[in-house]
């Protein structure tokens, strides 16, 4: 696609570029000539602007610093910092008379102060705001702002409580709020990232306004005050003097990151006399015009080269500038790769905590074990690991704040040591808050002994003594295999919440001699009703493997037996089964072996899973036919949406959702609207164009929905339906 090059922004600024300097170059001996006559007068003149700059800029400096007082004056006071408190003990300080004395004190600080026009104290957490006019809550506050107009915008309160981590004493980096009365400055009274107290203070523009007129000499024709990036925040004219006639004066305020711009009137002065200097002037700038463009065509040209490719290749065409469309082609290339970064390592670090936190629990199988071979966990079969579980011991002492803080130098701390362990040992893995409890998973490529173990464990717990933690640490029998990370972890688990001793490192010892803890007994229960039967063998597997390794006697395999039976009896008659289904149950046998014992166990599982399976899909679809009717019953009643249908049925919206689709063959929007809009034709031919009153026949909450859903669905707005189809289109 051919590109104008006079068009372009860019071979604009290269012109100009080019331009400005045989201009420059020109013009320089004749300018220098010009202003050497001038140099005392513009010299005067130069030191008068600065000094009314100054002048002008220590006044407003004078005016911050005066409002910058009040914030300091109220961070001062005994009651902002008493109302502070989260607890109760001042409560008896605020009463009504107390509140109206405070109101008082900050109405004499305004009358006290020229520039001063309100104040407000803000407590977040309290939701109150105090102010010369009495006691607000947020909200109230708000709507008592905009009535003063003291702020226009609605979201100020949430702008304010969003500043957390850069305010100042006096909010130095920009004003909150301006508008075209008042400047909003926000103080923080409170040393908190999230702070408890806020003074917000408005300054009246009217009396600086006043006060700059006071001090501005004739030459001043403009004041404007602007923040860091340049937006205006005040501005006040004096005189409109012709534009070219204009100096302006730029100078930073000290008390805050604002800047001053002052613009002052100056008279031209004679650039040079006679006709012949200007035709003379005239012709060289026309050579320089014409070879400004030779330059400038021939430096665009690699840029023209380039836009055409994006052009031809994205079908960007952009107004903003060629350099400006190229630049933000590539940030967005470098934006787009950064985001898909960080999703990226988010996501893979989302997956491997939640995968870590399965082997703990024990949930894997086949599944997880694929997942694993492709993320970054280095956990694998080949491996025997070992897992500590450490209990800090808190001060009840601690407020709630304190243990917070304490919580989170405490895990600080464990991820130091567990980095050192990674040193020693192949690898080490710190799991935060997975059941309530705080884990290290132990790598070891042989199987350790019970002291190995002990010794790390007391190093740990050594480690944390010194950094002033109580601590009890709980050693899990070291097992192989992703398997062997579950059961170490129930062994620590189990120790931990039935041990009463004072030992501070404990090596796990299950009171029990065969291996069946009561949270996979709830896990088995749970999944046997579910009808999961994937999940089920995996943790009879488990539990078999488990059992296996401890080389049972006779009378604790009949002990298992006797337990997994009750487990799937009970869970069986809480299904209320058929007597026919309880019949094909076996029951246990004394003598039989422990693999037997889980093959009848398995057996047993796979019938009330089939049950369960059979029931869940039974339900659905009585679900699916009472959902339809139920629909069709009020077809009409606006009311009628997903959420109402997932309440009266008490499924999730997506799953009615779902399940509509699948019962009635379409989406449930779509069908309804189909509905509504079938009977809207029968009555617009019935009653004539009356929208308003069929629009509330069909269920539509406003006669402008039933439009657009009829214009969509028709194709035809409804009068245009009623003429061509015989109705009365001038029917009321």
């Amino acid at each position: 696609m051919h590109r104008s090059v006079l068009h372009s922004k860019s071979f604009q600024r290269y012109f100009l570029t080019y331009a400005a300097i045989f201009a420059a170059m020109i013009f320089i001996s004749i300018l220098l000539l010009a202003r050497t006559t001038n140099n005392e007068r513009a010299r005067a003149a130069e030191q008068q602007r600065a000094l009314q700059t100054e002048k002008i800029s220590t006044q407003l400096d004078d005016m911050w610093k005066s409002a910058g007082s009040v914030g300091e004056l109220l961070n001062n006071s005994s009651w902002v910092e008493k109302y502070k408190s989260d607890t109760d003990v001042f409560d008896a300080d605020f009463d009504l008379v107390s509140r109206q004395e405070i109101s008082q004190t900050l109405q004499n600080v305004c009358l006290s102060s020229t520039v001063v026009q309100d104040i407000g104290v803000i407590y977040p957490r309290k939701n109150t705001v105090i102010t010369p006019q009495g006691w607000f809550d947020l909200k109230a506050y708000q709507t008592f702002l905009q009535r003063r107009h003291l702020v226009e915008t609605e979201d100020f309160l949430d702008d304010v409580l969003g500043m957390t981590g850069g305010f100042s004493k006096l909010y130095a980096e920009d004003f909150a709020e301006t508008t075209p009365d008042t400047l909003v400055y926000v103080s923080q009274l409170d040393i908190l990232d999230s702070p408890r107290a806020i003074a917000v203070i408005y300054l009246d523009k009217s009396v600086i306004a006043r006060q700059l007129q006071q001090i501005s000499g004739a030459q001043v024709c403009a004041v404007r005050i602007a923040n860091a990036a340049g937006d205006t925040r005040m501005q006040l004219t004096l005189a409109e003097p012709d534009p070219d006639d204009v100096v302006t004066m730029q100078v930073a305020s000290r008390n805050m990151l604002l800047n001053y711009v002052i613009s002052f009137e100056n008279q031209r002065m004679p650039f040079m006399q006679g006709a012949g200097g200007y035709l003379l002037i005239s012709g060289v700038a026309v050579l320089s015009m014409l070879l400004a463009y030779a330059l400038a065509k021939m430096q665009y040209s690699p840029v023209n080269r380039l836009m055409r490719m994006l052009t031809a290749k994205t079908g960007v065409n952009s107004q903003s500038g060629d350099m400006d469309t190229i630049a933000f082609c590539i940030d967005n290339l470098f934006a787009d790769n950064e985001s898909l970064k960080k999703m990226v390592t988010s996501y893979q670090q989302t997956l491997n905590r939640q995968q870590v936190v399965q082997l703990l629990r024990g949930y894997f199988n086949e599944d997880v074990a694929r997942l694993m071979q492709g993320s970054d966990n280095p956990f694998t079969e080949n491996f025997v690991y070992a897992v500590l579980v450490l209990q800090r011991i808190k001060d009840n002492r601690e407020s709630p704040d304190e243990q917070a803080q304490e919580s989170a130098r405490y895990i600080v701390i464990l991820q130091h040591i567990v980095e050192k362990l990674c040193q020693e040992q192949n690898h080490c893995e710190l799991v935060e808050q997975v059941d309530g409890n705080t884990a290290v998973i132990i790598e070891f490529p042989a199987m350790p002994d019970r002291d190995a173990l002990m010794a790390i464990a007391e190093t740990v717990h050594a480690a944390l003594a010194e950094q002033d933690i109580e601590s009890r640490a709980f050693v899990g029998r070291p097992c192989r295999g992703l398997a062997g990370i579950s059961t170490s972890y129930q062994a620590a688990v189990e120790t931990m919440q039935t041990d009463t001793g004072h030992h501070t490192v404990v090596y796990a010892q299950p009171q029990m001699e065969y291996y069946y803890p009561i949270e996979w007994e709830s896990r088995l229960m749970t999944a046997v009703q579910d009808g999961n039967i994937i999940q089920v063998r995996s943790i009879l597997h488990h539990l078999y493997e488990e059992n296996r390794r401890l080389h049972l006697s006779a009378p604790l395999v009949a002990r298992i037996s006797l337990l997994l039976t009750e487990d799937l009896h009970r869970t069986a008659v809480a299904m209320d089964l058929a007597p026919e289904l309880l019949a094909e149950f076996r029951e246990p046998h004394p003598a039989q072996r422990l693999e037997t014992v889980f093959a009848t166990a398995e057996k047993t599982a796979e019938i009330i899973c089939a049950e369960a399976a059979r029931r869940k899909e039974s339900a659905a679809d009585n679900v699916s036919r009472s959902l339809v009717e139920y629909v069709n019953t009020h077809i009409f009643d606006p009311e009628l949406s997903l959420k109402q249908l997932g309440d009266e049925f008490s499924v999730s919206t997506a799953s009615v959702s779902r399940i509509f689709k699948k019962s009635a063959g379409e989406n449930f929007y779509h069908y309804i609207t189909q509905k509504r809009i079938a009977r809207a034709q029968e009555l617009l031919l019935i009653q004539g164009y009356c929208p308003a009153q069929i629009a509330e026949a069909v269920g539509y909450d406003s006669e402008y929905s039933f439009k657009r859903a009829f214009v969509r669905t028709v194709g035809m707005a409804p009068r245009d339906y009623c003429a061509q189809n015989g109705g009365d289109p001038a029917a009321t």
